[in-house]
């Protein structure tokens, strides 16, 4: 039927008017006991790489449990008894492909994929991550939900993430897009664990510092992004948490922080911000009769801090300390 629909040039499109949520969540979460962990550490959803409908019934069923959201493939549900039980699950978002734009799918296949997904699931959203901020095949307005990856460490700029999350919400915006959600996925993995672009040269990579993850994270929704993922929960097959629990606790320290800070970025109102200048970056919400501000050095050495928010009136949050001068990607969280 949905074949005959799209023959005829019916485009179906999402139906869902959006209100202000901001996700936090995690890549790469298979097994059913491990999603409570990801909830005590201030995550609000997950994604899996698994299709089984099975494996995602009962991923479905702790999620609504321990109260996550869920990102799945939608694929191998279609046309089986698991379809019209999926329309009940705690879905955030069904994925319809990873980094198109790599694989370089034409635009025509993501949207057939996205008018499928849409005519099966059509109260929820669609999604799909792009492997960079400004792609060769302008993917923007496909999705209900834009997603974008980009993994520094160590190769790159720490600032590039946020610089290709803003590529994203420019290509959002010049498809007439700007309003659906942009999610920016941090990168929380070495890359030796992975196969490496010149496979005869020596691997490189290394996990990210606390600061960095930190950094990445709020440079991310100063640059635009709606939402954050984290990539990934595994590190050589094995939940992070018991391979590498001191890279977990680099994770939780910043999750546990973003989601204290979730009711701000969800029900408050941007305002006029710190004026300031490169290499800083700042924004404001106002929340219950409060403003909250981060302010952000992008540079890679200390610069002077603003004269006025080192004043009283501005009260640092969570890690920050005020000092004269800010650190190299150093994150001041500020209420007043």
């Amino acid at each position: 039927m949905w074949r005959n629909l799209l023959a005829c040039g019916v485009l179906l499109v999402a139906g869902a008017a959006w209100g202000k949520p901001f996700p936090l969540c995690m890549y790469g979460v298979d097994n059913p006991a491990d999603l409570a962990v990801i909830k005590k550490a201030g995550f609000s959803c997950f994604q899996t790489y698994r299709q089984e409908p099975e494996q995602l019934a009962a991923l479905a069923k702790q999620a609504q449990k321990v109260g996550l959201k869920a990102v799945f493939y939608p694929n191998k549900l279609f046309d089986t008894p698991y379809e019209s039980q999926a329309r009940r699950w705690p879905m955030l978002a069904w994925y319809l492909v990873d980094e198109p734009d790599v694989w370089r799918w034409p635009r025509s296949r993501v949207e057939q994929a996205y008018n499928r997904a849409k005519f099966s699931f059509p109260a929820h959203a669609a999604a799909l991550v792009i492997g960079q901020g400004k792609t060769a095949i302008p993917y923007y307005d496909l999705p209900d939900v834009l997603m974008m990856d980009w993994y520094p460490v160590p190769h790159l700029p720490l600032t590039s993430f946020g610089e290709q999350v803003a590529l994203a919400k420019q290509g959002q915006t010049a498809l007439g897009a700007a309003k659906r959600p942009l999610w920016g996925v941090v990168q929380i993995f070495d890359w030796k664990e992975f196969k490496q672009h010149r496979p005869d040269n020596d691997r490189i990579g290394r996990f990210p510092t606390q600061a960095e993850i930190r950094f990445m994270s709020y440079h991310g929704i100063l640059s635009g992004a709606d939402g954050l993922f984290y990539f990934v929960f595994t590190s050589n097959g094995k939940p992070l948490p018991q391979a590498q629990p001191e890279w977990w606790a680099r994770v939780v320290a910043v999750s546990q922080e973003l989601a204290r800070l979730k009711p701000v970025l969800e029900k408050g109102h941007e305002v006029f911000s710190l004026t300031v200048n490169s290499p800083l970056m700042a924004k404001t919400w106002q929340y219950k009769g409060k403003k909250y501000t981060v302010l952000l050095n992008t540079a890679q050495e200390e610069v002077p801090a603003p004269a006025a928010v080192l004043s009283a009136r501005y009260k640092p949050l969570y890690d920050t300390q005020k000092a004269a001068r800010l650190a190299p990607y150093a994150v001041w969280v500020l209420k007043h």
